[in-house]
C-alpha cells in the first residue's frame, strides 16, 4: 500500500468516526495484548527476522531487486527461506478488530511510518516504537484510529511479525523468478514455494515462481496446490495456482 492509499484509508476512517456510523467499535476496542520481551535486548522482533543476512533484513524491496543472483546469493536466499519455513516460534496470532477492521490500514501505515525511521529489522526496539507511538497518541492532527495505535502499539507489532514473514518470503520468491532462467532453481525451490503456499506465506510470488519454472515437478506441484475442495492449500491460494495453471495450458508450457 502506497502512503496516498494509506492516508485515503484513514481520512475514510475519520470521516466515518465523525458521522458517527464509522468504526467506533474499533476506537473502543481493547486487544488486551501484553509486551513481550527478549533476553537479548530491546528487540520487538523475533530472532529469526532480526537476524537475516543484508539485504534480506531491509523493509525496501530496492536494494533486493538490484542484487546480482550469484551462487552465493542465491544459496542465503535458500538458507532465508528454510529459516522462515522451520522457524520454532510460529507466526503470532494477532487479534481480529471489530468490523469494518479499518484498524488494518492503520497498523500497516504505523508500520511504513516506523520503517522509514528504521530500515533494518535488527533496528527495531521498543525504544522507537514507543517514541512513535507518543507522536501519533499526542498529536492533535491525528484521527482516532491513530490515536487508538499510540495506546495499543503492541497489537500493531504482533501484526507487523506476521506481515514481515510474508513480506521476506514474497521478496525471495519474486528475486528468483525475476532470474533469466528460474528453471535452475527447481531441485530445491518447488519443494520450498510448495510449502510456502501451504503455509500461507508468501504464496503469490511463490506461486509466480513455480509457473516460472516450468517442467513437470512445478506443474506436478500446482497441481497438488490447486485441488479443492479437501486440498492442502487455502480456497484462494488454490484459486491461483489453478490460474496458473490454466496460463501455462495457454502458453503451451505445462509440459
Amino acid at each position: 500500500m502506497t502512503d496516498d492509499e494509506a492516508e485515503r484509508d484513514v481520512d475514510r476512517a475519520a470521516a466515518m468516526s465523525e458521522s458517527g456510523t464509522g468504526p467506533g467499535d474499533e476506537e473502543a476496542w481493547d486487544p488486551q495484548v501484553e509486551r513481550w520481551r527478549y533476553p537479548d535486548g530491546d528487540f520487538v522482533l523475533p530472532p529469526t527476522l532480526r537476524c537475516l543476512p543484508q539485504p534480506w533484513d531491509a523493509f525496501d524491496w530496492t536494494p533486493i531487486s538490484g542484487l546480482p543472483r550469484t551462487d552465493e546469493h542465491v544459496e542465503q536466499a535458500r538458507r532465508v527461506l528454510i529459516a522462515l519455513l522451520d522457524d520454532r516460534n510460529p507466526a503470532p496470532r494477532v487479534p481480529q478488530p471489530p468490523s469494518p477492521g479499518l484498524l488494518w490500514q492503520v497498523w500497516e501505515q504505523f508500520h511504513e511510518a516506523l520503517a522509514r525511521r528504521v530500515p533494518r529489522m535488527s533496528h527495531v526496539t521498543w525504544a522507537e516504537v514507543d517514541a512513535l507511538a507518543s507522536e501519533w497518541r499526542d498529536s492533535a492532527r491525528a484521527y482516532p484510529l491513530q490515536k487508538h495505535v499510540g495506546r495499543h502499539v503492541d497489537v500493531a507489532m504482533l501484526a507487523l511479525i506476521s506481515r514481515l514473514r510474508d513480506d521476506v518470503a514474497d521478496s525471495v520468491f519474486r528475486w528468483l523468478t525475476l532470474d533469466t532462467d528460474p528453471s535452475r532453481f527447481a531441485d530445491w525451490a518447488v519443494s520450498l514455494a510448495e510449502r510456502y503456499v501451504i503455509a500461507d506465506m508468501g504464496a503469490d510470488s511463490a506461486i509466480e515462481l513455480l509457473g516460472a519454472m516450468g517442467g513437470a515437478e512445478p506443474k506436478a506441484a500446482l497441481e497438488r496446490l490447486a485441488a479443492k475442495p479437501d486440498g492442502p492449500a487455502t480456497w484462494d491460494n488454490a484459486e491461483a495456482a489453478e490460474s496458473m495453471l490454466f496460463e501455462l495450458e495457454a502458453e503451451g508450457m505445462d509440459s
